[in-house]
């Protein structure tokens, strides 16, 4: 269980970092175009860039919000069940997820391998950009790999992340599904 939460947030991290850095770039590339606008030569591919950028940034960071709990959550009717029933249901939804997210990673690359064949390339800069989504398939493949964590915590009722968290008393609202589980057990 350790070498599992170990690896996914070495990974989560490592896009996150990715996300970070391509996201300075795309605030440099913005602020590139704008004065070169006003030089009277404008950057011809910066929205097509922009575009490639945000895809990536996005792909990218998924991971680590799920792992933090960034991602909203409704539990308007959840928050009634017995926590035996909520944790059930949370490995179902764990695990759905991390299914459909294999899946969609799985059409994306088949679909960027089908591009890359044909060789498209971007309309402005004309980049092979079947490459980039080969990359979104592993943002989309690191999601997949938190969803399976949390299921995996789900089931063995042990998530080394959390542990010492959840083991202490705290006041107010807790966002977290890790945090909610484990604090309603110990009442």
């Amino acid at each position: 269980m350790h070498r599992l939460v170990r690896l996914e947030r070495w990974l989560c991290l490592a896009g996150l970092g990715i996300s970070g850095v391509l996201l300075v770039c795309l605030v440099l590339l913005s602020g590139l175009n704008v004065f070169s606008r006003m030089a009277g030569h404008p950057f011809g591919g910066s929205y097509e860039l922009s575009g490639f950028f945000g895809a990536l940034i996005a792909a990218l960071a998924l991971a680590d919000t799920q792992r933090k709990r960034g991602h909203v959550e409704l539990d308007l009717f959840t928050s009634h069940y017995r926590a035996s029933w909520r944790r059930g249901l949370g490995v179902f939804n764990m695990a759905c997820g991390f299914l459909l997210l294999l899946l969609l990673a799985i059409q994306q690359i088949n679909r960027a391998r089908r591009l890359l064949a044909v060789g498209e390339l971007s309309e402005t800069l004309r980049l092979p950009y079947p490459w980039l989504m080969f990359v979104c398939a592993a943002g989309l493949l690191l999601l997949a790999c938190a969803y399976l964590t949390d299921a995996v915590y789900l089931v063995t009722r042990r998530d080394p992340d959390t542990e010492a968290l959840a083991n202490t008393k705290r006041k107010g609202v807790v966002t977290s599904i890790r945090n909610d589980v484990s604090v309603l057990e110990e009442k």
